[in-house]
């Protein structure tokens, strides 16, 4: 746990910051999905909040999946859709989303849009960009 802030960790840029591509749990690349990390730091319970930019090219998706931790999702730029419960619920611009944690879900761009959907993504516990324990896939 960092008990100092330490400007070269915790100040990070989500718009210039250098883009990741994401990983399927089984190590494969996600197709059209790619994400700029953001600050991150242990907490006092041990886990890492943090929180990435994550940039969808139109027609790309994240297949129903769970993740280790809750997560909030904010959308900053165009149209999507996040699938919980076989519904898929319109997400626009400013909006927020809470997913807890281990609970099953997919987003997906809306194929209308020809612009890359943008959202951040802050979740505890935070895991890396380019990790392949970000989320597991959930086979149906």
């Amino acid at each position: 746990m960092q008990s100092q802030f330490d400007p070269q960790r915790h100040i990070q840029n989500l718009s210039t910051g250098q883009s990741l591509k994401l990983l399927h749990s089984d190590g494969s690349v996600l197709d059209g999905i790619s994400g700029v990390p953001g600050a991150a730091e242990l907490i006092e319970s041990g886990a890492e909040v943090g929180v990435d930019r994550i940039i969808m090219d139109p027609g790309a998706e994240f297949e129903l999946h769970t993740h280790p931790g809750a997560h909030i999702l904010y959308v900053l730029k165009a149209r999507g859709f996040i699938h919980v419960d076989g519904v898929d619920y319109d997400m626009v611009e400013g909006d927020s989303v809470y997913v807890p944690a281990n609970f099953a879900h997919g987003v997906k761009t809306n194929k209308k849009v020809d612009e890359p959907f943008e959202i951040l993504a802050f979740g505890v516990p935070h895991m890396p960009i380019d990790s392949r324990d970000r989320m597991t896939v959930v086979r149906r």
